[in-house]
């Protein structure tokens, strides 16, 4: 088919004309930075906020004045990375504060830690046991306070030598070796997580851990065959912001509709080119058309991606017809429910739409990139189904979706030798036309088991998958996050007397 010539690039470079996202505006410029006493640390945190234009003030000398906009609680001390042993948490001073943020009803806070599930040989069992006790503290905390507009998340950093880690070289080169990136986290990567969290466009995400560590969640063999991922470069004058798609050409499967639209919509905000891929023409030049009015670049390329051997050749083409590709957004994907009886046709048809032609895809950009030597980025829309199993029936769903994800660890793996990063976007309950059709009843009760009390939007996962494609993510691959309003981060009864006042934050 001939798709049709997109719209030449307006003055000012692709997409200068598109209308800028608003997907990062944050919830407010003030930030409240609480430290361990005596903690190295917090020029280097406080840093990471101000490149962003926030206000920062440290708890300890704070002159009062209300809830900050935004809480930020460092504690950093895990000896397996050669940092100095740390003092717990002040509980008391950090509840007084998100609960009066949560009274208020509005803000975010974010725990800053280089503790995580793995069992280090080089960390104490004593104190490994204490910042598990301090995360599990904060996650019920940000439970409470999910409710009255205030999302509490984690950053979880590796290696990070900026942050007070400290090693030998020998122990360091060592460790490197273990993670998919290959070097330590840079500061500038932390202040683009922080911006992330801290911002209007993602109040979904609530109780998630971002793991800035390198991918060492993969436990990878030590081999030394691959090289460093390129860190993201610190913003300054004359220096692009790192969120932005600038130059870039995204390819988005399952455009037409829904989170793929909306994705769509968030590349070209951010000043990506796009290639809009689903099998309804019309759908696509009606959204490809919108983002040429607003001076965007768009293509159109029809693929039914039921039959995984169209991916390779939707790759082929949409390179083609733009001299490149830089990320793949895969939003396409069906949901159905499992009947009664042998449901292997339709668990077979779910298996090809969401996870074989995604990993063809996969192979075939993997293959384009590494021969052109140009690195690259993938994000895949998975599902909380692929780790959780919240409504009946929905077992073969929810295995094509657990493979989407598993797929896309195993491959930020193996192609990130080639610069290549690949990470899934894990949504909850997403207000789609679908659920509008869905029993009411239903959906309340879906709600009443998610913290914030409601489902996402497109445009927060839109905005978060945006993320993970965009240089601002440089020291993420492999990952899993989240976005459904904390109903699996912070699964759980919840409150079983909602009537009494210590339900209440």
């Amino acid at each position: 088919m001939t798709e049709p010539t997109a719209h030449r690039t307006p003055p000012g470079g692709p997409g200068a004309g598109v209308s800028p996202s608003r997907s990062l505006a944050p919830v407010g410029s003030r930030v409240l930075l609480e430290s361990q006493p005596g903690a190295t640390h917090t020029r280097a945190v406080r840093a990471a906020w101000e490149r962003h234009g926030f206000h920062v003030e440290e708890a300890d000398d704070a002159p009062g004045g209300g809830p900050p906009d935004v809480y930020c609680v460092v504690a950093v001390g895990n000896e397996a990375f050669g940092a100095r042993p740390s003092a717990p948490l002040r509980r008391g001073r950090v509840a007084r504060v998100l609960l009066a943020m949560a009274r208020r009803g509005r803000g975010r806070a974010v725990l800053v830690t280089d503790a995580g599930p793995h069992v280090h040989a080089g960390a104490g069992p004593e104190a490994a046991a204490a910042r598990a006790a301090d995360q599990a503290w904060w996650q019920h905390l940000a439970k409470r306070c999910a409710p009255r507009g205030v999302a509490a998340n984690t950053v979880r950093v590796g290696y990070a030598p900026f942050l007070g880690h400290v090693l030998s070289e020998q122990a360091e080169n060592e460790l490197l070796r273990h993670l998919v990136t290959r070097r330590p986290v840079e500061p500038a990567e932390l202040a683009a997580a922080l911006r992330v969290l801290a911002s209007r466009g993602l109040g979904n995400v609530v109780g998630e851990t971002l793991p800035l560590d390198g991918g060492l969640d993969a436990t990878v063999v030590p081999m030394p065959s691959a090289r460093a991922a390129r860190p993201v470069h610190d913003p300054g004058p004359g220096i692009p912001d790192p969120f932005r798609l600038d130059g870039s050409v995204v390819l988005v499967t399952g455009a037409s509709s829904g989170i793929g639209a909306s994705i769509a919509r968030e590349c070209a905000a951010r000043g990506a080119d796009v290639v809009l891929a689903a099998r309804r023409r019309p759908e696509l030049e009606k959204l490809a058309a919108e983002l040429r009015e607003h001076g965007g670049r768009a293509w159109v390329v029809t693929a039914d991606l039921s039959t995984p051997g169209q991916a390779a050749e939707l790759v082929r083409r949409a390179w083609e017809h733009t001299g490149g590709l830089d990320a793949l957004a895969h939003a396409a994907g069906a949901v159905t429910f499992d009947g009664p009886g042998d449901n292997t046709p339709q668990r077979e048809r779910l298996l090809s739409l969401n996870t074989l032609s995604y990993a063809s895809a996969c192979d075939a950009l993997l293959d384009r990139w590494a021969a052109a030597g140009r690195g690259g980025a993938v994000a895949a829309v998975s599902s909380l189904a692929a780790v959780s199993a919240p409504v009946a029936n929905l077992a073969s769903y929810g295995l094509s979706k657990a493979a989407t994800t598993l797929y896309t660890h195993h491959f930020a793996t193996s192609a990130a030798r080639y610069g290549v990063r690949a990470n899934t976007v894990l949504p909850g309950f997403v207000r789609t036309p679908m659920t509008d059709v869905t029993n009411p009843a239903f959906l309340r009760a879906t709600n009443r088991l998610v913290p914030t009390g409601r489902m996402s939007e497109p445009d927060e996962v839109a905005a978060l998958l945006c993320y993970l494609i965009s240089p601002a993510a440089a020291g993420l691959t492999g990952a899993a996050l989240r976005i459904d309003g904390g109903g699996h981060c912070l699964a759980g009864l919840p409150h079983l007397n909602p009537t009494t006042e210590g339900a209440r934050p």
